[in-house]
């Protein structure tokens, strides 16, 4: 399952969090899309420092998701 930007959605702002030393290296096994969120969270357009942790993402959001891969 990719990491995109609907996973970052403002369903998840509540959850989200900042990294005081933020991750800037490259990432090369991204695809097109996941290299472009990470680009925009690296460099700080969606908000300063923003993170969203795993294991925040609830359960249910993870089983619409998988069954939207079906």
């Amino acid at each position: 399952m990719n990491f995109d930007y609907s996973t970052l959605d403002l369903a998840f702002a509540s959850r989200s969090d900042w990294e005081e030393r933020q991750t800037v290296r490259d990432l090369p096994s991204l695809n097109r899309e996941e290299q472009a969120l990470y680009d925009d969270l690296r460099d700080n357009r969606l908000r300063m420092n923003l993170r969203l942790e795993q294991e925040k993402v609830g359960f249910r959001w993870v089983e619409a998701a998988l069954r939207g891969l079906g």
